[in-house]
């Protein structure tokens, strides 16, 4: 993700444009090669001598804003080591020696006597002691390599396209996406990712378009930062649906202006294949989830609540017998609103086929828990529901009509 400093746009008559650069700028790809292959060349060097590489070759770069943009991105995608146990221990003990050794030399002792007798004194040579003082310290922790695969030149200005797209929705406070026509797999797709970032978006269908309105970090009071990250990489999904525009009020400076995206820009995707990826909690509750009675189903389709809307559940569970198909749609710390008005849609327009997950972080005070515990569709949790508790919510749903 870009910086503030590192964002470049320009707004006119109330619409924010990001300043995207040529996928096929020719200068622009041998520098993302150049910066790869720097990186390469630098396994084993400290954090301090890789940053200060890869600056100096951004700074020479006739673009330098931009380049040190890709350059965030690459450091955002390496790997450092981390220090052994006990290395601050380990530095005070040297000192300690140091001291010693200093203070039973006589006055006019030279400092290569003072070297001398601290080597004899220390456990391991004195440059190396020199060497692994602060390795503990981050711009001494060394490059270890990439976290997954390492990109190509090509992918490195995509993901710089996308990262001035994802900053100004950091202070979003609402984003619109309608998409024209897509396959509805792609809408599941997105759909899935959306759950992914534990997102809640009100949905609707207008013919074979679909429009979905989320909730920005800008109009909440807590979370702001984690919520609007979760927001940003929200968008790595929607170039898959191929025709679509997107829209989103943000406050970059004083007065709020309109981010307007469209399929004409040069945004890709770098999620394709991940675009089946079970988060690491729902694939723990499916692996942990076993009944007789259920079968669970992660790729649950929109369902109708309220007079028109449609929500997005989270997972299914579908009766072996019966068929009778049960939905859990999941409400997070920051889903206040959202699911305000999900129980408002479910008393005016009752769905026994829909159970809500809501985190505990939503009922602090003791008149809303009690409520929440007493309604017959909420499950509370912790953070994720464990297998446990949804097996026991489905045991007391009243036995499926043949």
């Amino acid at each position: 993700m870009l910086t503030r400093e590192l964002l470049a746009f320009r707004v006119r008559e109330g619409v924010l444009r990001p300043a995207f650069v040529k996928r096929d700028d020719a200068a622009l790809l041998a520098l993302a090669a150049d910066l790869l292959a720097t990186v390469e060349d630098s396994i084993g060097a400290s954090c301090d001598d890789v940053e200060e590489t890869l600056g100096l070759a951004a700074g020479a770069f006739s673009k330098p804003k931009v380049a040190r943009g890709l350059v965030k991105l690459l450091l955002d995608r390496l790997v450092f080591a981390h220090p052994a146990e006990g290395i601050s221990e380990q530095r005070w003990e040297r000192f300690r020696t140091a001291g010693r050794v200093l203070r039973a030399l006589p006055p006019d002792a030279t400092a290569e006597q003072y070297e001398a007798r601290l080597g004899e004194a220390l456990p391991l040579p004195l440059t190396d002691a020199r060497a692994t003082l602060y390795a503990d310290l981050p711009g001494h922790r060394e490059l270890e390599g990439w976290d997954g695969d390492a990109p190509t030149p090509q992918s490195l200005v995509d993901r710089y396209n996308l990262a001035l797209a994802q900053g100004p929705l950091l202070s979003a406070r609402r984003l619109t996406l309608r998409t024209r026509a897509p396959e509805l797999l792609r809408v599941r797709k997105a759909l899935r990712w959306l759950k992914f970032c534990r997102l809640v978006a009100e949905v609707r269908r207008d013919g074979d378009d679909w429009e979905l309105e989320v909730e920005g970090p800008g109009a909440m009071l807590a979370m702001q930062k984690k919520y609007g990250l979760q927001l940003a990489s929200f968008l790595s999904v929607v170039p898959v649906l191929e025709r679509w525009e997107l829209k989103a009020t943000v406050e970059p400076a004083r007065r709020p202006v309109t981010l307007v995206l469209g399929d004409k820009d040069p945004l890709v995707s770098p999620l394709p294949a991940a675009l089946g990826h079970v988060p690491e909690e729902v694939a723990a509750l499916a692996t942990g989830f076993e009944d007789d009675a259920w079968e669970l189903d992660l790729t649950p389709l929109p369902r109708h609540v309220g007079a028109a809307g449609l929500c997005v559940p989270d997972l299914l569970f579908r009766h072996r017998e019966s068929r009778r198909e049960v939905a859990l749609e999941l409400f997070h710390a920051w889903h206040a609103g959202p699911l305000t008005r999900r129980l408002e849609e479910l008393r005016t327009r009752p769905d026994a086929g829909l159970l809500l997950g809501v985190d505990r972080a939503l009922a602090k005070e003791s008149a809303e828990r009690e409520a929440l515990e007493a309604h017959p569709q909420v499950v509370l949790f912790h953070g994720f529901p464990s297998a446990r508790k949804v097996r026991e919510r489905l045991a007391k749903l009243a036995a499926p009509a043949r």
